[in-house]
């Protein structure tokens, strides 16, 4: 029994090593490198374990049980495979639309019968109910009415749910609905049994969530492919056959799950197990019924001293209530502003002390309706606007007002009013608000001069030394060149300034990044000759960036101006550009080997008129950052303790454009 259970035991390790293996193949080593037909798989990307989008050092892997599998079913046939993770919905759509060949992991369903060919099945799964481990309310699917129910969208269970639950959260994941019931936002999640749990297992959750409710609606799973393509279906049908033989699948089966569970044998065990604990508990009810008179005389006693202990226990809280409400009647008088309750009908429950001298309550305010108080009369308008919070002018005065509704199982609503009287404050608001205004509008003026006053030097020094320079061809071309460019960097200047105000629309077109950069060095090759810098760039010529010219060329020159401006008097000055490709990103990297920028620098960087510059006026970097963002680029500033300074521009990127 021992050397069987060891060899099974062999067995299981032999085939978490072939699977791992197979995850750690790239798709290409498992079939020809010549002559392959690509089809492209698509898949839920919030499906684990069966399909994943999984962070690893930063990096998104697509992974999961569907994953593995399909890797091995297609490594039996002539085809090359490249996965395409997408919300559930968009993966059906895209199926039916003919942008993606297959799907993996998809129910047999009459409906979707009309649109896709499924292949043999491969997996015969259930939904489960999974509650908070000390709920004992909710065990089954009729324990869910006027409950709050959290599933994935466009799954089974919601499909089952939503005409039947009527607090039902559609959530992205089934994972995010987890994690709403982790956070007790709501009751129960209603989903697939061995996806909960294994998120559940990941969330480290064990311990504060279970699944009730049995095996409930199995259904069989299986390769969905558009219908009418027999060819890629049969393909399918003839791996999933091999990889069923040879015992592949069960080795990839138990890596994500575990022992596969049979369904039939389950429910004959299950009814056994049932039929066992209704014949044990018939023979410890008869056990038990001949103690009972023994017992019940010891149990009246013993509820008799509790009844005592219960008694004295109530007197003691009865004095703890009345010395609750005396601390609540005085920190509700004594707090700043008025506070009133009512019932849905205006009947005044309470009123502190401020509410009563403010509204000009005369004697007891409670029983009394709020429309037979002069002074009420705008909190009943208010009640009737439905406004959760808002300000009201009372001749001079401003209020300011928050109302709250309750709303107990089987009671009236009750509503509670709070304000208080912010004339004084709106009025500093305001001044403080026009102070801010004139002080902008003085920095915005400085900004433009700034801007403005470095192009205009340039074109100053070439007219300076046209006279003595005009014979001189190198000089007539540079002016030739220089002094128009500088010119229409004036205009861009006004241009951006005034797109601040009225943002244009982005003109996007693929540029290749090198020449991109090299377009805005130009304008800073005499200050690199003149300081000496060393200038370094690494990165491939043809790598593509997706920008609008003007717009990245104008962020290129304020990211190169301040590293520029940050090497002056450095000892061996360093400038170097780079770049990095990370799946659907590339960034490229300006870095400085200058003295660096503080921690409170860095924070406020990004911050429009903040500067360290004598006469600068901060707008530079603030003006980088809002084209950056209209063009879908990130802008990052980073500097290390050490030294130095990197400006981070990450673009987004399409791999498949270098293939």
């Amino acid at each position: 029994m021992k050397r069987s259970k060891n060899k099974k035991r062999l067995a299981a390790l032999a085939g978490l090593l072939v699977c791992f293996c197979l995850v750690m193949l790239p798709a290409t080593a498992l079939a020809e490198p010549e002559n392959k037909k690509i089809i492209t798989v698509a898949g839920d990307a919030y499906f684990p374990p069966f399909e994943f989008l999984d962070e690893r050092d930063g990096l998104k892997v697509y992974r999961g049980f569907n994953i593995d599998l399909i890797r091995v079913v297609i490594a039996k046939t002539d085809l090359e495979l490249q996965f395409l993770p997408l919300p559930w919905e968009e993966a059906l759509r895209a199926l039916q639309e003919g942008r993606v060949d297959a799907v993996g992991g998809m129910k047999y369903d009459a409906e979707r019968a009309h649109y896709f060919d499924f292949s043999e099945e491969y997996l015969i799964s259930s939904l489960a109910i999974f509650v908070a481990r000390d709920n004992s309310i909710i065990v089954e699917l009729s324990d869910l009415e006027n409950r709050r129910i959290a599933v994935q969208k466009d799954d089974i269970a919601y499909q089952k749910l939503k005409n039947r639950v009527l607090e039902l959260t559609a959530t992205v994941s089934q994972e995010e609905a987890i994690k709403l019931l982790l956070a007790g936002k709501v009751d129960a999640v209603v989903g697939n049994r061995m996806a909960g749990q294994y998120i559940v297992q990941r969330l480290g959750a064990m311990e504060r969530v279970k699944s009730v409710g049995g095996f409930i609606n199995p259904e069989r799973y299986g390769f969905a492919v558009r219908r009418g393509n027999e060819e890629l279906l049969a393909k399918f049908n003839e791996g999933l056959r091999k990889v069923k033989n040879d015992g592949t699948f069960d080795q990839i089966y138990f890596k994500w799950f575990g022992e596969p569970v049979d369904y039939p044998a389950y429910y004959y065990k299950k009814y056994l197990s049932y039929l066992g604990l209704g014949l044990l508990a018939t023979l410890l009810l008869s056990l038990v019924f001949w103690r009972i008179n023994v017992v019940l005389k010891r149990e009246v006693a013993h509820r008799t001293q509790e009844l005592k202990q219960a008694n004295e226990e109530l007197v003691r809280m009865n004095r703890y209530i009345q010395d609750v409400n005396r601390y609540q009647s005085s920190v509700l008088n004594s707090g700043y502003g008025g506070i009133l309750t009512s019932d849905a009908a205006g009947v005044i429950r309470f009123a502190n002390r401020y509410a009563c001298e403010r509204l000009a309550i005369n004697g007891e305010a409670t029983g009394k309706n709020l429309r037979d108080i002069a002074g009420c009369d705008w909190i009943a308008a208010v009640l009737q606007t439905g406004d959760a919070t808002g300000e009201v002018q009372l001749g001079p005065d401003w209020i300011e007002y928050a109302v709250l509704r309750l709303a107990a199982e089987n009671q009236q609503e009750e509503i509670i009013v709070h304000f208080r009287d912010i004339s004084e404050e709106k009025k500093l608001r305001e001044d403080v608000g026009k102070r801010h205004k004139m002080e902008a509008l003085g920095q915005l003026v400085a900004s433009i001069a700034h801007e403005i006053r470095t192009p205009l030097t340039s074109i100053k020094t070439f007219t300076e030394m046209l006279p003595n320079k005009y014979d001189n061809a190198d000089f007539r071309e540079k002016i030739s060149r220089f002094v128009p460019q500088e010119i229409e960097r004036l205009n861009r200047v006004v241009n951006d300034l005034l797109s601040y105000a009225n943002p244009p629309a982005v003109q996007q077109e693929r540029l290749p990044l090198k020449s991109l950069v090299d377009g805005v060095l130009v304008y800073f090759a005499d200050a690199i000759s003149r300081q000496g810098i060393r200038l370094s760039i690494d990165f491939d010529d043809q790598l593509p960036v997706w920008v609008d010219r003007h717009q990245m060329k104008q962020v290129l020159i304020n990211v190169l101006l301040n590293a520029v401006q940050a090497l002056e008097g450095q000892a061996a000055p360093v400038l170097r550009l780079s770049a990095e490709l990370r799946e659907t990103e590339l960034h490229l990297l300006v870095t400085d080997n200058g003295p660096g920028i503080s921690p409170e620098v860095l924070h406020k960087a990004f911050e429009p008129f903040y500067t360290t510059k004598t006469g600068g006026t901060g707008l530079g970097l603030f003006v980088s950052y809002q084209l950056a963002r209209r063009n879908d680029v990130e802008i990052r500033l980073e500097s290390p303790p050490t030294g130095g300074a990197t400006v981070r521009l990450i673009f987004g990127f399409n791999p498949e454009v270098l293939s």
